[in-house]
């Protein structure tokens, strides 16, 4: 019978990948920025894994779309920096830093990053296509659209 060392780094794979694999309910702003797509056209992997992250939208290679809902990434809009939110058991200016600092590791990756709210996905839907649009470059659009 075959036997299996586990390392360290056996076990940082096997925990990432562990997490990554977790099948999550799919948000209601999801599944209407997943409308979005499908309505012009562009083919996406929703809730894809990205290095250490799991991604609401992976769109070819390179383009990454998150959607943020109001409370779970404390909207500065309706949030101060100093609330402190139970849920995330955190102040809103450190859950802020965190997504900033996610945000900064995927681009660094390669990737362009949107971010759409959910006060913009649930009000404007134009706006958010709009924004889908300008992200891909001219090449991907023609590839794409």
């Amino acid at each position: 019978m075959p036997q299996i060392v586990v390392t360290p780094d056996l076990v940082v794979a096997v925990g990432r990948s562990r997490k990554q694999d977790v099948k999550r309910k799919v948000s209601k702003i999801e599944s209407r920025v997943a409308q979005y797509l499908d309505d012009l056209g562009i083919e996406y992997v929703q809730n894809c894994p990205v290095g250490k992250y799991n991604v609401d939208f992976l769109i070819g290679d390179t383009y990454i779309i998150e959607c943020y809902g109001g409370y779970w990434h404390c909207d500065p809009t309706k949030y101060e920096p100093d609330y402190y939110s139970r849920g995330l058991k955190c102040e809103a200016h450190e859950k802020w830093t965190k997504d900033q600092h996610r945000q900064s590791e995927l681009e660094s990756m390669g990737h362009s990053f949107l971010v759409l709210w959910e006060s913009q996905i649930n009000s404007s839907p134009r706006a958010c296509k709009s924004k889908i649009r300008k992200l891909l470059t001219p090449a991907e659009k023609r590839r794409i659209l």
